[in-house]
């Protein structure tokens, strides 16, 4: 196997899902079911590997690190890196349902995708969850059996949906597969997410182009280091100021329609009443955040009435990659297949029935549930339109107690802010 360089384009909109439930999700279940995933201590990030950049014959081709520009901060160029995917359950026989691990650009997009295993990939899948504190994952990083590294894969992320384009046969691409992958057990979500660690010595997935299908795929223009952001708002405001109220589908989109379009948050997101706020945000000390209501996306069906969320993520207060199991009842659970059967993205639960808003914060949420304090209600919906956000046909409702619900992961993306918030608090107005 051969690293993987890919070069920077524009992503098409490509977003498609078929899913099926699945009995083998069950020791994913029983592991919520027994708390084994909990919040686990920040550990240092491991540095970058020497060979960072290399392509298939070792060579360190011209413009390896150039993943293009980000659109709230277009004199910046990303650079190009591996990736990590976190597992958040099994669907079907032969299938799993994967998130990217966020990070800061070229990281700042959002995708769910459904990858097709072979036997022995999803046994090592299974022997890795087995007494998981954590949700597995694994790299595209490869390390050989005795724990050393031989291959690293890199991309960027705007060309997912032409990497594993259903219809490709021939083209830029098409030589860059197999990737192998190593698993990683007790992975730090919600800390520094060291690599090498938590690696499986001689546990893969070796995934051809044809097993990865792009189920969600989201542009987060907003998720900017904080750092840099701050600098170039200060230092020339009139070019960034006009910038940051826009919501482009992707980075090199036109000014025209990207101003045209608003966030979730600006669409959709009920705030609650002035005075009952969340905890601050790191680089916003002084600005309160308000609880707003909430959206997840039901990706995976697990044994016992149960489905995987994970959560649609947005500026602050959205700034979390969140996955929980929620327990339903059987009227909730028709209405969730419902919603799931012939769709092309996966269902919506949102924290809103009819004019009633249920608001609560995304970082106290363990808190809330382990206090027993947490009670919400929500509609599901079906063929929504999760790039430039729409909701579709409402199909069903579902209430939630502390009690049906376990959180298999909640980390803070600190550099998703309010771009506009963070003007305002760079210029002091």
């Amino acid at each position: 196997m051969a690293l993987l360089i890919l070069r920077p384009g524009r992503p098409d909109n490509f977003e498609g899902i078929a899913m099926k439930p699945s009995r083998f999700l069950l020791l994913l279940l029983v592991a919520c079911q027994l708390g084994w995933f909990t919040n686990r201590p920040a550990i240092a990030a491991e540095p970058y590997a020497a060979d960072d950049m290399h392509n298939h014959d070792g060579s360190h081709p011209a413009g390896a690190g150039d993943c293009g520009t980000n659109y709230m901060l277009p004199g910046e160029t990303a650079r190009m890196g591996s990736h990590s995917f976190i597992i958040l359950g099994q669907d079907g026989t032969d299938h799993i349902i994967v998130e990217h691990r966020s990070g800061t650009p070229p990281h700042n997009y959002q995708f769910l995708l459904r990858i097709r295993l072979d036997p022995d990939e999803i046994a090592a899948y299974h022997k890795v969850l087995q007494g998981a504190k954590t949700l597995p994952a694994f790299t595209t990083i490869y390390y050989d059996a005795a724990g050393v590294q031989r291959d690293r894969t890199f991309f960027c992320l705007q060309d997912l949906p032409r990497i594993f384009n259903p219809a490709a046969d021939t083209d830029e691409f098409s030589s860059l597969f197999p990737i192998r992958a190593s698993l990683q057990r007790n992975a730090d979500h919600e800390g520094g997410f060291a690599i090498k660690p938590s690696v499986v010595p001689g546990l893969f997935f070796s995934l051809a182009r044809k097993d990865v299908e792009v189920i969600v795929y989201r542009y987060l223009p907003a998720y900017l280091p904080q750092d840099n952001l701050r600098k170039a708002i200060k230092a020339n405001p009139e070019a960034e100021l006009p910038l940051l109220g826009h919501a482009p589908l992707f980075a090199t989109e036109a000014v025209q329609p990207a101003s045209q379009r608003k966030s979730y948050i600006a669409t959709d997101g009920a705030i609650s009443a002035p005075g009952d706020a969340c905890q601050h945000d790191y680089y916003l000390k002084n600005a309160p955040v308000p609880k707003t209501i909430h959206n997840f996306m039901l990706v995976a069906e697990v044994p016992g009435n149960t489905v995987i969320a994970a959560y649609y993520a947005d500026q602050a207060p959205h700034n979390w990659q969140t996955a929980l199991a929620l327990k339903l009842s059987d009227e909730e659970m028709k209405a969730y297949r419902a919603a799931k059967a012939g769709s092309k993205v996966p269902p919506v639960l949102q924290t809103r029935i009819g004019d009633k808003n249920y608001v609560f914060c995304m970082s106290d949420l363990r808190k809330q549930i382990a206090s027993g304090e947490f009670k919400i209600g929500g509609t599901i919906y079906r063929d929504s339109d999760l790039r430039d956000y729409r909701l579709g046909k409402s199909v069903g409702q579902v209430a939630l107690d502390a009690s049906k619900v376990t959180v298999l992961m909640n980390r803070n993306l600190a550099s998703l802010m309010n771009p506009l918030a963070v003007a305002k608090d760079v210029l002091g107005h």
